[in-house]
Protein backbone atom coordinates (compact mmCIF):
# COMPACT_ATOMS: atom_id res chain seq x y z
CA UNK A 1 0.00 0.00 0.00
CA UNK A 2 1.31 3.44 -0.95
CA UNK A 3 0.30 6.54 1.04
CA UNK A 4 1.08 10.23 0.56
CA UNK A 5 0.95 12.37 3.71
CA UNK A 6 0.01 16.03 3.26
CA UNK A 7 0.81 18.30 6.19
CA UNK A 8 1.75 21.86 6.98
CA UNK A 9 5.28 22.66 8.01
CA UNK A 10 4.91 26.44 8.14
CA UNK A 11 4.95 26.60 11.95
CA UNK A 12 7.99 24.37 12.26
CA UNK A 13 10.63 25.92 10.03
CA UNK A 14 9.51 24.04 6.93
CA UNK A 15 9.34 20.65 8.66
CA UNK A 16 6.09 18.90 9.51
CA UNK A 17 5.23 18.66 13.19
CA UNK A 18 6.86 15.92 15.24
CA UNK A 19 3.57 14.02 15.76
CA UNK A 20 2.92 13.90 11.98
CA UNK A 21 6.48 12.71 11.35
CA UNK A 22 6.14 10.13 14.11
CA UNK A 23 2.91 8.79 12.57
CA UNK A 24 4.58 8.73 9.15
CA UNK A 25 7.54 6.77 10.54
CA UNK A 26 5.34 4.28 12.41
CA UNK A 27 3.28 3.51 9.27
CA UNK A 28 6.49 3.12 7.30
CA UNK A 29 7.75 0.71 9.97
CA UNK A 30 4.47 -1.22 9.56
CA UNK A 31 5.42 -1.90 5.93
CA UNK A 32 3.61 0.87 4.02
CA UNK A 33 5.32 2.83 1.25
CA UNK A 34 5.17 6.39 2.58
CA UNK A 35 5.74 9.72 0.81
CA UNK A 36 5.64 13.14 2.51
CA UNK A 37 4.25 16.26 0.84
CA UNK A 38 4.71 19.22 3.17
CA UNK A 39 3.53 22.83 2.94
CA UNK A 40 6.77 24.68 3.74
CA UNK A 41 5.56 28.29 3.86
CA UNK A 42 2.79 30.51 5.26
CA UNK A 43 -0.19 31.87 3.35
CA UNK A 44 -2.66 30.87 0.67
CA UNK A 45 -0.01 31.01 -2.09
CA UNK A 46 1.94 28.22 -0.37
CA UNK A 47 -1.18 26.04 -0.21
CA UNK A 48 -2.03 26.87 -3.85
CA UNK A 49 1.45 25.79 -4.94
CA UNK A 50 1.06 22.59 -2.94
CA UNK A 51 -2.13 21.72 -4.83
CA UNK A 52 -0.21 21.58 -8.12
CA UNK A 53 2.84 19.91 -6.56
CA UNK A 54 0.64 17.24 -4.96
CA UNK A 55 -1.24 16.68 -8.23
CA UNK A 56 2.04 16.00 -10.04
CA UNK A 57 3.13 13.71 -7.21
CA UNK A 58 -0.11 11.70 -7.30
CA UNK A 59 0.16 11.27 -11.09
CA UNK A 60 3.74 10.08 -10.73
CA UNK A 61 3.37 7.79 -7.69
CA UNK A 62 -0.22 6.48 -8.05
CA UNK A 63 -0.86 6.18 -4.28
CA UNK A 64 -3.75 4.21 -2.83
CA UNK A 65 -4.35 6.82 -0.12
CA UNK A 66 -3.70 10.54 0.30
CA UNK A 67 -3.82 11.29 4.04
CA UNK A 68 -4.07 14.99 4.90
CA UNK A 69 -3.49 16.42 8.37
CA UNK A 70 -5.59 19.46 9.32
CA UNK A 71 -8.68 20.51 7.38
CA UNK A 72 -6.86 23.01 5.14
CA UNK A 73 -4.59 20.25 3.85
CA UNK A 74 -7.74 18.18 3.35
CA UNK A 75 -9.03 20.78 0.90
CA UNK A 76 -5.61 20.81 -0.79
CA UNK A 77 -5.79 17.03 -1.24
CA UNK A 78 -9.31 17.21 -2.65
CA UNK A 79 -8.43 19.91 -5.19
CA UNK A 80 -5.20 18.18 -6.17
CA UNK A 81 -7.03 14.95 -7.05
CA UNK A 82 -10.12 16.56 -8.60
CA UNK A 83 -11.20 14.90 -11.85
CA UNK A 84 -8.59 12.14 -11.80
CA UNK A 85 -9.62 8.86 -13.42
CA UNK A 86 -7.84 6.76 -10.81
CA UNK A 87 -8.29 9.06 -7.85
CA UNK A 88 -6.75 7.86 -4.58
CA UNK A 89 -8.91 7.69 -1.47
CA UNK A 90 -8.76 10.85 0.63
CA UNK A 91 -8.35 10.53 4.40
CA UNK A 92 -8.28 13.66 6.56
CA UNK A 93 -7.19 13.86 10.18
CA UNK A 94 -8.99 16.71 11.93
CA UNK A 95 -7.02 18.44 14.65
CA UNK A 96 -8.30 21.05 17.09
CA UNK A 97 -11.90 21.86 17.97
CA UNK A 98 -14.84 23.28 16.04
CA UNK A 99 -17.27 25.74 17.67
CA UNK A 100 -20.76 24.93 16.42
CA UNK A 101 -22.10 26.94 13.46
CA UNK A 102 -18.83 28.81 12.89
CA UNK A 103 -17.69 29.20 9.27
CA UNK A 104 -14.95 26.63 9.84
CA UNK A 105 -17.48 24.17 11.31
CA UNK A 106 -19.76 24.57 8.27
CA UNK A 107 -16.87 24.15 5.79
CA UNK A 108 -15.56 21.02 7.46
CA UNK A 109 -19.00 19.43 7.79
CA UNK A 110 -19.60 20.04 4.08
CA UNK A 111 -16.24 18.51 3.18
CA UNK A 112 -16.88 15.42 5.35
CA UNK A 113 -20.14 14.88 3.45
CA UNK A 114 -19.03 15.79 -0.08
CA UNK A 115 -15.23 15.62 -0.45
CA UNK A 116 -13.42 13.28 1.88
CA UNK A 117 -13.67 9.50 1.86
CA UNK A 118 -12.88 9.19 5.56
CA UNK A 119 -12.36 11.71 8.35
CA UNK A 120 -10.48 10.89 11.54
CA UNK A 121 -10.92 12.97 14.68
CA UNK A 122 -8.54 13.05 17.63
CA UNK A 123 -11.18 13.10 20.39
CA UNK A 124 -14.82 12.23 21.01
CA UNK A 125 -15.43 15.90 21.79
CA UNK A 126 -14.43 16.94 18.25
CA UNK A 127 -16.58 14.22 16.67
CA UNK A 128 -19.55 15.37 18.76
CA UNK A 129 -18.94 19.01 17.81
CA UNK A 130 -19.02 18.08 14.12
CA UNK A 131 -22.10 15.91 14.58
CA UNK A 132 -20.86 12.81 12.75
CA UNK A 133 -20.05 9.27 13.79
CA UNK A 134 -16.35 9.41 12.93
CA UNK A 135 -13.35 7.26 13.87
CA UNK A 136 -11.60 8.66 16.95
CA UNK A 137 -7.88 7.97 16.74
CA UNK A 138 -5.60 10.19 18.86
CA UNK A 139 -1.97 10.75 17.95
CA UNK A 140 0.23 8.07 19.40
CA UNK A 141 3.13 8.44 21.81
CA UNK A 142 6.60 7.37 20.78
CA UNK A 143 7.59 5.44 23.89
CA UNK A 144 11.11 5.03 22.55
CA UNK A 145 11.47 8.77 23.28
CA UNK A 146 8.87 9.52 25.96
CA UNK A 147 9.30 7.20 28.93
CA UNK A 148 10.17 7.54 32.63
CA UNK A 149 13.78 8.53 33.28
CA UNK A 150 15.68 9.17 36.49
CA UNK A 151 14.41 12.58 37.59
CA UNK A 152 17.66 13.81 39.13
CA UNK A 153 19.64 12.83 36.06
CA UNK A 154 17.14 14.63 33.83
CA UNK A 155 17.33 17.75 36.02
CA UNK A 156 21.10 17.79 35.68
CA UNK A 157 20.84 17.53 31.90
CA UNK A 158 18.54 20.56 31.64
CA UNK A 159 20.38 22.41 34.42
CA UNK A 160 17.50 22.63 36.90
CA UNK A 161 18.57 23.57 40.42
CA UNK A 162 18.06 20.77 42.93
CA UNK A 163 16.22 22.87 45.55
CA UNK A 164 13.65 24.53 43.24
CA UNK A 165 10.27 23.44 41.88
CA UNK A 166 9.90 23.60 38.09
CA UNK A 167 6.76 23.82 35.96
CA UNK A 168 7.22 23.22 32.24
CA UNK A 169 4.90 24.69 29.63
CA UNK A 170 5.48 22.98 26.28
CA UNK A 171 4.60 25.37 23.48
CA UNK A 172 5.69 28.60 21.82
CA UNK A 173 4.57 31.66 23.86
CA UNK A 174 3.99 33.49 20.56
CA UNK A 175 1.00 31.25 19.78
CA UNK A 176 -1.99 33.05 21.36
CA UNK A 177 -4.25 29.98 21.42
CA UNK A 178 -1.81 28.31 23.82
CA UNK A 179 -2.46 31.05 26.42
CA UNK A 180 1.03 31.77 27.78
CA UNK A 181 -0.34 34.78 29.70
CA UNK A 182 -2.64 32.48 31.67
CA UNK A 183 0.27 30.18 32.53
CA UNK A 184 2.33 33.12 33.77
CA UNK A 185 -0.55 34.47 35.83
CA UNK A 186 -1.25 31.07 37.42
CA UNK A 187 2.37 30.68 38.51
CA UNK A 188 2.45 34.29 39.73
CA UNK A 189 -0.61 33.62 41.92
CA UNK A 190 0.90 30.39 43.23
CA UNK A 191 4.17 32.09 44.13
CA UNK A 192 2.30 34.92 45.87
CA UNK A 193 0.51 32.43 48.09
CA UNK A 194 3.15 29.79 48.89
CA UNK A 195 6.61 29.99 50.42
CA UNK A 196 7.98 27.24 48.20
CA UNK A 197 8.35 29.09 44.91
CA UNK A 198 8.13 27.45 41.49
CA UNK A 199 9.80 28.42 38.23
CA UNK A 200 7.85 28.42 34.95
CA UNK A 201 9.87 27.21 31.96
CA UNK A 202 8.52 27.48 28.38
CA UNK A 203 9.82 24.55 26.33
CA UNK A 204 9.78 25.10 22.56
CA UNK A 205 12.03 24.80 19.51
CA UNK A 206 13.37 21.61 21.09
CA UNK A 207 13.78 18.11 19.71
CA UNK A 208 11.33 15.46 20.99
CA UNK A 209 14.21 13.94 22.96
CA UNK A 210 14.88 17.28 24.66
CA UNK A 211 11.18 17.74 25.45
CA UNK A 212 11.11 14.28 27.04
CA UNK A 213 14.07 15.21 29.24
CA UNK A 214 12.34 18.42 30.38
CA UNK A 215 9.17 16.47 31.21
CA UNK A 216 11.15 13.98 33.25
CA UNK A 217 12.97 16.81 35.04
CA UNK A 218 9.83 18.86 35.79
CA UNK A 219 7.70 18.72 38.91
CA UNK A 220 4.58 19.58 36.86
CA UNK A 221 3.64 19.97 33.19
CA UNK A 222 1.15 22.83 32.70
CA UNK A 223 -1.23 23.17 29.72
CA UNK A 224 -3.33 26.34 29.38
CA UNK A 225 -4.70 26.04 25.83
CA UNK A 226 -8.06 27.53 24.86
CA UNK A 227 -8.82 24.57 22.60
CA UNK A 228 -7.19 21.33 21.47
CA UNK A 229 -8.16 18.11 19.74
CA UNK A 230 -6.08 15.54 21.61
CA UNK A 231 -3.11 17.46 23.04
CA UNK A 232 0.09 15.54 22.41
CA UNK A 233 1.89 17.09 25.36
CA UNK A 234 -0.64 15.51 27.74
CA UNK A 235 0.09 12.03 26.43
CA UNK A 236 3.83 12.69 26.33
CA UNK A 237 3.85 13.97 29.92
CA UNK A 238 1.85 10.90 30.96
CA UNK A 239 4.45 8.65 29.31
CA UNK A 240 7.14 10.43 31.36
CA UNK A 241 5.08 9.97 34.58
CA UNK A 242 5.03 13.76 35.02
CA UNK A 243 2.22 15.32 37.12
CA UNK A 244 -0.12 17.44 35.00
CA UNK A 245 -2.29 20.54 35.44
CA UNK A 246 -4.44 21.45 32.45
CA UNK A 247 -7.42 23.36 31.14
CA UNK A 248 -10.42 21.32 30.02
CA UNK A 249 -9.62 20.78 26.33
CA UNK A 250 -9.83 17.91 23.86
CA UNK A 251 -9.70 14.45 25.38
CA UNK A 252 -7.92 15.33 28.65
CA UNK A 253 -10.70 13.74 30.74
CA UNK A 254 -10.29 10.42 28.92
CA UNK A 255 -6.52 10.53 29.24
CA UNK A 256 -6.27 11.66 32.87
CA UNK A 257 -9.31 10.09 34.49
CA UNK A 258 -8.37 8.52 37.81
CA UNK A 259 -4.63 9.25 37.63
CA UNK A 260 -3.31 10.67 40.89
CA UNK A 261 -1.23 13.82 40.49
CA UNK A 262 -3.16 15.07 37.44
CA UNK A 263 -5.66 17.97 37.65
CA UNK A 264 -8.11 19.58 35.23
CA UNK A 265 -9.84 22.95 35.59
CA UNK A 266 -13.25 23.23 33.94
CA UNK A 267 -14.42 26.00 31.64
CA UNK A 268 -16.11 27.81 34.55
CA UNK A 269 -12.88 28.01 36.54
CA UNK A 270 -13.61 25.13 38.90
CA UNK A 271 -11.30 22.16 39.12
CA UNK A 272 -11.69 18.42 38.97
CA UNK A 273 -9.31 16.30 41.00
CA UNK A 274 -8.17 19.60 42.61
CA UNK A 275 -9.49 22.69 44.38
CA UNK A 276 -12.06 25.24 43.27
CA UNK A 277 -11.24 28.75 42.06
CA UNK A 278 -13.29 31.95 42.28
CA UNK A 279 -13.48 35.19 40.33
CA UNK A 280 -14.09 36.25 36.72
CA UNK A 281 -12.98 34.41 33.56
CA UNK A 282 -9.19 34.92 33.12
CA UNK A 283 -8.50 35.51 36.79
CA UNK A 284 -10.86 32.71 37.75
CA UNK A 285 -9.00 30.24 35.53
CA UNK A 286 -5.65 31.51 36.81
CA UNK A 287 -6.72 30.99 40.43
CA UNK A 288 -8.02 27.49 39.69
CA UNK A 289 -4.78 26.62 37.90
CA UNK A 290 -2.71 28.03 40.79
CA UNK A 291 -4.69 25.90 43.25
CA UNK A 292 -4.18 22.83 41.10
CA UNK A 293 -0.46 23.59 40.83
CA UNK A 294 -0.37 23.59 44.63
CA UNK A 295 -2.05 20.17 44.70
CA UNK A 296 0.26 18.74 42.05
CA UNK A 297 3.39 20.08 43.75
CA UNK A 298 2.12 18.83 47.11
CA UNK A 299 1.59 15.40 45.55
CA UNK A 300 5.35 15.34 45.07
CA UNK A 301 5.62 12.00 43.27
CA UNK A 302 5.74 10.69 39.76
CA UNK A 303 2.43 9.49 38.34
CA UNK A 304 1.48 6.16 36.81
CA UNK A 305 0.88 7.79 33.44
CA UNK A 306 3.13 5.47 31.46
CA UNK A 307 0.98 2.51 32.52
CA UNK A 308 -2.09 4.38 31.21
CA UNK A 309 -0.44 4.94 27.82
CA UNK A 310 0.20 1.20 27.54
CA UNK A 311 -3.23 0.10 28.81
CA UNK A 312 -5.06 2.60 26.57
CA UNK A 313 -3.02 1.35 23.60
CA UNK A 314 -1.96 4.77 22.36
CA UNK A 315 1.66 4.14 21.52
CA UNK A 316 2.66 5.04 17.94
CA UNK A 317 2.67 1.33 17.07
CA UNK A 318 -0.89 0.88 18.39
CA UNK A 319 -2.14 3.96 16.53
CA UNK A 320 -0.42 2.91 13.29
CA UNK A 321 -2.37 -0.37 13.40
CA UNK A 322 -5.66 1.51 13.81
CA UNK A 323 -4.90 3.90 10.94
CA UNK A 324 -3.86 0.99 8.73
CA UNK A 325 -7.23 -0.59 9.46
CA UNK A 326 -8.98 2.61 8.30
CA UNK A 327 -6.99 2.53 5.06
CA UNK A 328 -7.71 -1.17 4.49
CA UNK A 329 -11.46 -0.74 5.03
CA UNK A 330 -11.55 2.12 2.54
CA UNK A 331 -9.78 0.10 -0.12
CA UNK A 332 -11.94 -2.98 0.49
CA UNK A 333 -15.09 -0.87 0.03
CA UNK A 334 -13.74 0.96 -3.03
Amino acid sequence: MKVIFVASGNKFGGKVSSFVQSQFDSLQAAGLEMIMCGVPEHGWKAYAKTIFRLRRLVRKEHPNIVHAHYSTCGFVASLATLGMCHRPRIVVSILGSFPSHSKKWKRVRWAITHLWDQTITKSKRTAEQLGFDLPVIPNGVNTDIFYPMDKMEARQRVEFEANKKYVVWCSNPARPEKNWDLAQRAVELYNAQYTAQCVLIPVYNKTPQEVATYMNAADVMLLTSESEGSPNVIKEALACNCPIVTTDVGDVHERLDGIEGCYIILADGTATYGLQGVGEWFEKDAIALANCLAKALEYGQRTKGYDRIISDKITVKDIAARILNVYSQLLINQ
